[in-house]
């Protein structure tokens, strides 16, 4: 395989492993995957002479812009520095500008099929939904529900979604979040609602209904 090939994957698949982090469990297992994917792809190009430390450091701070922008809301500003200064890295590599446009285009074709399969696969980012509240609001902590359906217990109705553990559901025409009672409840498949519990509809999948 060249040497180029390979320094393109390497670094497209550091970013499908970055992805993976927000996704999956296996943070630490992608996290140090990604870091060698991007180790091996800086150092060889930097021995070959394509690059040096300060194309490094560009790099690093569009990645901590990047990162900052997932958790600090900064209407976008952040985020594009983030990619105009990972951008100008990747083209302070190579002598052709196409060359660094193809990186970089089949790099974020990459990553946007890999989180098509991760939401279709029913995984979710939590860190990107800044707004969710995930502390537990019980009365033990001094919070009230505003919303209780207890009176939803026994019912029964339709994933609306797969449930990894949450999802949505369907009951008498109306729409829900819920958590299975199990690790997973497939989309489309009856449910029936055992319990509400701390603020969540418990459900658990009817396997013969019919």
């Amino acid at each position: 395989m060249p040497m180029d090939i390979l320094l393109a994957l390497s670094f497209t698949l550091a970013f499908v492993s970055i992805v993976a982090i927000f996704f999956t469990d296996k943070k630490i297992v992608f996290s140090v995957l990604a870091a060698v994917l991007l180790f091996y792809f800086y150092k060889t190009n930097m021995d070959l002479g394509n690059a040096n430390l300060t194309t490094l450091l560009i790099f690093i701070s569009g990645l901590i812009l990047l990162g900052l922008e997932i958790f600090v809301p900064s209407f976008g500003i952040l985020g594009i520095l983030g990619v105009v200064l990972t951008a100008y890295s990747i083209y302070d590599i190579y002598d052709s500008s196409s060359q660094s446009i193809m990186l970089l285009l089949s790099t974020a074709l990459a990553v946007i099929i890999t989180i098509f399969v991760f939401v279709k696969l029913g995984f979710s980012a939590k860190i990107f939904n800044r707004n969710i509240l995930d502390k537990v609001q019980d009365k033990e902590r001094g919070y009230n529900s505003k919303k209780d359906y207890s009176d939803l217990v026994g019912k029964t109705g339709k994933s609306v979604t797969i449930l990894r553990p949450t999802g949505r559901i369907l009951i008498e025409g109306k729409n829900y979040d819920a958590k299975s009672d199990s690790e997973f409840i497939g989309s489309d498949k009856d449910i029936r609602v055992v319990s509400f519990k701390d603020g969540h509809i418990i459900v658990e999948e009817i396997k013969n209904l019919y």
